[in-house]
């Protein structure tokens, strides 16, 4: 029986050059890879005893750098540095097609969740290969890189990140009304104090456990297409508040100062500037999480995120205080009378 990906435009092409790429005479096999988030198109292509993954993205930006692009060059430019992505073998940005090695399809999260895993072990893995994303990967990356805007400046942390949770949480996910006057102080100062105005280091701004594959006894790195110049603490903070692992507190602090025992010696600055940034972008990752929870479990109608906004509520509601009552009283009150009132919509259904 025919699966879905087999109509998709460009499929066929796409099979002759696995095809090609792995020199299979016999019948190849194609499985589709569902997505999480993303619109775009994953499937594998069995070839004999080997398998690569296929990627169908239709193109948006016919006249500018589009996700097809970032996609090719910041893949390449990783793979070039050494970095555990998986290999690019075949593309054609403009018609939105990629062959790629196959890593597998056992997330971080599955492997953690479903095993007696040492998270420690595990975790202490990761914030190696994270450590090595930020050393290596500035090293020749351009801003022509980069479809979605070069830099986590401010102004992008307030309309991407913070205005994202008061429309697509707040109002689109419980059915409140808050004006953006209401907390527009409030945002100006924590978009200050999260975004940068120039940097020389990079991140990818979605370092969680559903974009971290384990395969092939190694860990493997991707989703890297949104990667641009910013404040490395963003990633440390994705993925220590990712609500797809939950991470013990105790352990999230033990990690941090083991990310800073490495980093620090090529990060500069010193480690009380590198916690204040953190907790800045950490509560700033966390109001964006709970604007992308509510915008795919209600807009896009993808139920299955409306399960994590509890928890990632809950952490915003324990971090938020760290900073004391008056940095961020809108916020502060806003936060507050939703604990009070519940995760509900205006219908009464909990968004859980």
């Amino acid at each position: 029986m025919k699966s879905i990906v087999h109509n998709l435009p460009g499929f066929e092409d796409l099979i002759e050059k696995a095809r090609t790429i792995s020199g299979a005479v016999e019948k190849i096999r194609v499985s589709p890879v569902f997505g999480d988030g993303s619109d775009r198109k994953f499937f594998r292509i069995f070839c004999g005893s080997s398998s690569l993954v296929g990627l169908i993205s239709p193109r948006v930006g016919k006249d500018s750098t589009d996700e097809n692009d970032s996609y090719l060059l910041i893949g390449n430019h990783l793979h070039s540095k050494g970095l555990p992505v998986p290999r690019i073998l075949y593309a054609e940005v403009r018609e939105g097609r990629f062959l790629l090695e196959d890593a597998g399809d056992l997330h971080l999260e599955n492997f953690v969740n479903s095993r007696r895993t040492n998270l420690k072990s595990i975790y202490s893995h990761v914030i190696t290969m994270l450590g090595a994303l930020h050393r290596k990967a500035p090293q020749g990356f351009e801003p022509g890189f980069c479809f979605d805007t070069a830099l986590y400046d401010p102004s992008f942390v307030y309309d991407r990140e913070l205005e994202y949770f008061r429309e697509s949480f707040v109002n689109g996910c419980l059915g409140l009304d808050i004006a953006a006057d209401e907390l527009r102080p409030d945002f100006e100062a924590l978009a200050e104090a999260a975004g940068v105005h120039k940097s020389s280091f990079v991140l990818h701004r979605d370092f969680q456990s559903r974009n971290i594959m384990v395969c092939r006894a190694r860990l493997w790195l991707i989703d890297f297409q949104g990667m641009r110049f910013g404040p490395p603490a963003y990633d440390l903070a994705s993925l220590l508040i990712d609500p797809y692992v939950r991470v013990p507190e105790g352990l999230q602090a033990g990690l941090v100062s083991m990310y800073w025992s490495s980093a620090g010696k090529y990060l500069g600055g010193s480690k009380g500037d590198f916690i204040r940034k953190f907790e800045a972008v950490r509560l700033a990752r966390n109001l964006q999480m709970l604007g992308a929870f509510g915008f795919l479990g209600v807009t896009k109608k993808k139920k299955q995120f409306l399960h994590y906004i509890p928890f990632a509520f809950e952490q915003l509601a324990r971090h938020l205080p760290k900073f004391g009552r008056m940095q961020f009283p809108r916020l502060a009150k806003l936060v507050s009378a939703i604990r009070r009132r519940g995760l509900s919509n205006p219908r009464g259904n909990l968004v859980t």
